[in-house]
């Protein structure tokens, strides 16, 4: 604690990074009856399309949750443009669909008009928030608590995480996989974790040092990665006013490959098993123009540079819960990264927790 009685920078961000293995355990412990309610309306619609509705952090989650869904489900998933109604006032015309809303407040104003216009369009909601009593549960047909508890710190970081794994559970409980199935690969998730917090730790912290005086940095990943990459740079954006970009390593070659001079930091999200190769090939030409490459999933060299992440031997972690791991070591990069230049990723300026757009 600070002399005036108020936490040390960063304390927040750090104790809600460590929690996060116990905020899982908490969702698929207490949460199984919303999970196969979501199940359950899946089942009576039989959707034709799935539609995610989110912002902010939430919106690189559903990115996530739309690849699940091409992959597990093999129905168009797409992610709703609240413009469309707040800006254009524009009414759509829904195919047999069901609309995935996700929110760490539920309290956006435009998720919420976004959310109201599907529902007059007949379209039913499952909702995925951390407060049950926000507009958006009351909205839904089915709400899932994602139970990360209070997050004090600005940066997200356990709801983010426990969005992607409501999301997996929702949507392989859809995908007609069974509770004790989807149970056992969650609590893999968790063992895992909690191993990657703590080789990660140290690894931010070295890394931290040697990055302090930079002012960008290239995130790639692909497929389920291609999230994290998005999610990674908001981190490092939010928290350290660093010009961070993150994008598919497939997109990446088509114009950020030109930012990368020699010395830029360019971070690969490896652990995505679709794509996987295309984000090598990306981070090698990379290289050639003189980028330093840091290494992030299968394949990292676990050294002061890259963290190797995939799941132990033996484990039943199934890789598309990979990403759940990957971005643990960018959070911890950014709470690092911030506190060596002087700043307070709890508090960063000019930005608030809640973001209500409109």
């Amino acid at each position: 604690m600070t002399i005036e009685g108020q936490p040390s920078a960063g304390a927040h961000m750090r104790s809600e990074i460590a929690e996060q293995p116990a905020r899982w355990q908490d969702l698929i412990s207490q949460q199984q009856p919303a999970f196969l309610k979501a199940a359950e309306l899946f089942r009576t619609v039989n959707p034709e399309l799935l539609v995610f509705a989110a912002r902010g952090s939430s919106d690189h989650a559903a990115m996530y949750g739309q690849y699940l869904a091409h992959n597990l489900l093999g129905i168009p998933a797409l992610l709703s443009t609240p413009s469309t109604v707040t800006a254009f006032g524009t009414e759509l015309r829904y195919p047999t669909s069901i609309m995935l809303a996700v929110s760490q407040s539920g309290e956006s104003p435009d998720l919420l008009d976004t959310v109201r216009a599907a529902k007059r369009g007949g379209v039913p909601v499952i909702a995925l928030t951390n407060h049950e009593s926000s507009t958006l549960a009351a909205l839904s047909d089915v709400h899932v608590s994602l139970m990360a508890g209070p997050e004090l710190s600005v940066a997200a970081t356990k709801t983010y995480t426990a969005e992607l794994l409501a999301l997996y559970v929702v949507l392989r409980l859809a995908a007609g996989g069974s509770w004790n199935e989807i149970q056992t690969r969650a609590n893999g998730a968790i063992e895992t974790a909690t191993r990657v917090i703590d080789r990660a730790t140290s690894w931010a912290e070295q890394l931290a040092e040697t990055l302090q005086d930079t002012n960008k940095v290239l995130l790639v990943g692909r497929g389920y990665s291609m999230s994290t990459a998005k999610e990674g740079a908001l981190k490092l954006m939010e928290t350290n006013s660093i010009a961070a970009s993150g994008w598919s390593a497939a997109d990446a070659t088509h114009g950020p490959l030109g930012q990368v001079e020699p010395g830029t930091p360019v971070i690969a999200f490896t652990s995505s098993p679709g794509g996987r190769e295309s984000v090598h090939a990306f981070a090698e030409a990379a290289r050639a123009l003189g980028g330093r490459l840091i290494v992030i999933g299968p394949r990292g060299t676990d050294d002061a540079e890259n963290l190797e992440i995939q799941a132990a031997a033996g484990s039943a972690l199934d890789p598309a819960l990979l990403p759940l791991m990957e971005i643990i070591p960018l959070q911890q990069l950014a709470l690092c990264l911030a506190l060596r230049r002087g700043m307070d990723p709890d508090r960063p300026a000019g930005l608030k927790k809640v973001t209500k757009t409109v």
